[in-house]
């Protein structure tokens, strides 16, 4: 039997923040074009982003993809790692979102073990990952709350926080220590925040998703190799550009994980095994199956880890890391 969808965008406004590149781009070309699941209204979606350039580019090729002429489409520059700004915004959106992705971010210009690295570069990711979503889905659920709908929470449209982590949320490597962090702190805001919107649920129904993307192929990813060491990348397997997927198939993936209802979604088995391995009380999508996932990923994971402790141990003995001269 064909499960109902629990994710239509049709009619309602999507608001993409980070969506002039990578991930966000391709969602923002994917959601106006969403087959109608009832009437062909379309998605309105707005895309946020620093760069204006960028910004319009995207603007310009989503009107092509648009399922009627009525669609809003539209593009705001702003700098989502400022509360006064992304505040400010939320405050004059019209019409209102009622789902919001928060896609922005990225691993800090440096990119390197944690003694190496400037100091800067450990608040550039928290910045770019935590505070750019923790600041926007902030604004907009305080205006839900001031602005709850009209019509009864059983017949008014759900309203969606989706939130971008990575399968780093899950484990940590050697040269992720400024981004791993971040993004578990992002996993954790997408934890909390779905068990605090059930206090609303007199007034509105709201979901909160969080998916975990690994390797993303895209112009980032591409500048990121340059200044990644060669243990991280040997680690992770982005060395033989191998096991990752392109930002199209990030986006379709997420949104069938959404229209599925899921809470965590991810893009491959191995970020399934790292999640059901470390759940804890966060719902389960698949009730039984997840506890096998979990109980083989116990058994798993453990020989995973010792081989790349040993790797870790053995690279830094030949590559004479940590010696000062």
């Amino acid at each position: 039997m064909k499960r109902t969808s629990q994710f239509d965008v049709h009619g309602q406004t999507v608001l993409i923040a980070g969506g002039s590149k990578g991930l966000g781009r391709e969602l923002a070309l994917q959601l106006p074009s969403e087959e109608p699941q009832l009437t062909p209204s379309g998605a309105n979606v707005i895309i946020l982003a620093r760069s204006p350039g960028p910004l319009e580019e995207t603007r310009q090729e989503m009107l092509t993809r648009v399922q009627t002429p009525n669609q809003v489409i539209a593009a705001h520059p702003v700098d989502l790692t400022s509360s006064t700004d992304v505040e400010s915004l939320i405050s004059t959106l019209d019409p209102l979102p009622t789902i919001l992705f928060c896609v922005a971010g990225g691993t800090a210009d440096e990119i390197g073990f944690f003694a190496d690295i400037p100091s800067h570069s450990i608040k550039t990711c928290m910045d770019r990952n935590y505070l750019g979503a923790a600041y926007i889905s902030h604004a907009l659920l305080r205006r839900w709350l001031r602005e709850p709908p009209a019509q009864p929470p059983t017949q008014a449209p759900t309203r969606h926080l989706i939130f971008t982590a990575s399968t780093a949320a899950f484990l940590g490597l050697p040269g992720y220590a400024a981004y791993t962090p971040s993004k578990v702190a992002t996993r954790a805001l997408a934890d909390t925040l779905r068990s605090e919107v059930l206090l609303y649920r007199s007034q509105q129904e709201i979901r909160v998703h969080c998916s975990f993307p690994g390797t993303i192929y895209t112009d980032s990813f591409v500048q990121e190799q340059l200044g990644k060491p060669a243990l991280l990348k040997e680690l992770e397997g982005s060395e033989g550009n191998g096991g990752g997927l392109s930002a199209g198939k990030v986006a379709e993936r997420t949104i069938q994980g959404l229209k599925q209802g899921r809470f965590f979604i991810t893009m491959d088995w191995d970020t399934e095994l790292l999640l059901n391995n470390m759940r804890g009380p966060s719902p389960r999508f698949w009730s039984v199956l997840d506890w096998l996932i979990g109980f083989l990923a116990a058994l798993v994971w453990p020989i995973v880890r010792g081989r790349w402790d040993s790797r870790i141990g053995a690279y830094g003995r030949e590559n004479g890391v940590g010696r000062r001269e």
